[in-house]
């Protein structure tokens, strides 16, 4: 499963690698309903710093054969760069891109995705190595997505609905995500993490309530205020997203029905369709 390239600094626990790809349920269980307050602007210096490496890291080139480049301090850069995470959160990375691949087959495959960092030299879950800061994604056929570009802001309806797209994809294997719509510290890129496993729906997450709502704007013209707040509006708007894909169970409790919603958001996002 790992690249070629791979290095290994130290040892994680086979039962955490395994949890990687078996939906990450046994990862930091419980809930933190809270979404967590992340500066993840990440320097140049603290990229070069994780280079360097930690204990009980892996270090990285590419994602499943899919190289990973850095244009925070060169635009368009294909130099090849190492890149430090856990074990389990690189499974979870595999998993993840082999999602993105099977979802949005109709691209082409994925050339390279570009990211603004993994493990980086401060507290938190980049400091631990469980983190990705997601910035752009090409695919062979020519279509992109760009957080780092703010496509969430798009005049484009066809790109915003890309951007959910590619985001719900992080969304079934990751469950804090954080979008241009969550702050203005994450405008410019996705930030996916393991904090707060398993993955599910949440109403008093600011961050999955600005999501749906987002979604239902963009994929059903509910014209919904993007506050953060699942009010009754948003729960009658949700209730047609869910009943329009056919989604039965429930998403608030089962990460199952809620990768297999997303899923759905995915495809309607990546095809350009209404929902």
């Amino acid at each position: 499963m790992f690249e070629n390239n791979v290095t290994r600094r130290g040892f994680v626990t086979g039962a955490a690698a395994v949890a990687g790809l078996a939906g990450l349920s046994t990862i930091a269980p419980g809930l933190a309903s809270a979404d967590p307050k992340i500066n993840d602007q990440h320097t140049e210096a603290e990229i070069q710093a994780a280079e360097a490496g930690a204990l009980a890291m892996m270090t990285f080139q590419k994602i499943d054969g899919t190289p990973v480049y850095y244009w925070r301090s060169n635009r368009g850069n294909t130099t090849a760069r190492n890149w430090q995470a856990t074990d389990a959160f690189y499974n979870a990375l595999v998993a993840w891109i082999r999602d993105l691949r099977s979802l949005s087959s109709g691209y082409g495959s994925i050339s390279y995705i570009v990211s603004a960092g993994f493990y980086v030299n401060k507290p938190g879950q980049h400091g631990a190595g469980t983190a990705m800061d997601l910035d752009h994604v090409r695919w062979s056929g020519g279509n992109t997505i760009s957080p780092l570009d703010k496509h969430h802001a798009s005049s484009n309806a066809a790109i915003r609905k890309r951007y959910l797209a590619t985001e719900a994809v992080c969304r079934r294997r990751f469950r804090y995500v954080l979008d241009g719509w969550y702050n203005a510290d994450h405008a410019d890129h996705i930030h996916s993490d393991f904090g707060g496993m398993p993955v599910r729906v949440l109403k008093d997450s600011e961050s999955d309530t600005k999501f749906v709502q987002a979604v239902c704007n963009n994929f059903r013209a509910s014209g919904l205020v993007i506050d953060g707040d699942w009010g009754t509006n948003t729960q009658n708007a949700f209730n047609g997203l869910k009943s329009k894909l056919g989604v039965t169970g429930d998403p608030h409790t089962s990460s199952s029905v809620w990768q297999s919603m997303l899923s759905k958001i995915a495809t309607k996002g990546f095809a350009n369709q209404n929902i």
